[in-house]
């Protein structure tokens, strides 16, 4: 039986979700900061939680994926998720090129972002870190 915390028939599941017990390790952060796919499907549990976060915020280190739930978050635009939206013109404003390959998935069947964009989504995707507090700021 799947978690509830994961997407099941017809719903969606959100790329850029929180570590919580029961959500998907869909990647892991590289050195370069962009984010390495992983190729099977991982629930996390509380264990997983908790030694990831001795080590500080884990969605500045990893990937989840967990439930869209739509108009109760706060990155909901009362028809789409805003998340990959902000990401896309983003990466137009500061010349940053798309992913040159669709990067495997464990969620595009049911990933938010897919439905919305496609493989633009898709291609965006690896340049999305759910949690920016370690990225340097600019100087």
């Amino acid at each position: 039986m799947a978690s509830p915390k994961i997407a099941t028939d017809g719903e969606k599941s959100c790329p850029s979700a929180r570590a919580v017990p029961g959500a998907l390790l869909i990647g892991v952060v590289g050195p370069d900061g962009t984010v390495q796919p992983i190729p099977t499907r991982l629930e996390i549990d509380a264990d997983f939680v908790d030694l990831a976060s001795k080590k500080g915020v884990p969605e500045a280190r990893f990937r989840f994926a967990g439930r869209c739930v739509e108009g109760k978050c706060k990155q909901w635009t009362g028809n789409s998720c805003g998340v990959i939206e902000k990401v896309l013109t983003g990466m137009v404003d500061q010349a940053v090129e798309p992913a040159e390959n669709l990067p495997r998935c464990v969620i595009r069947g049911s990933c938010r972002w897919y439905s919305q964009r496609g493989a633009d989504a898709c291609r965006a995707c690896v340049y999305v870190v759910t949690d920016q507090s370690m990225v340097a700021a600019p100087a």
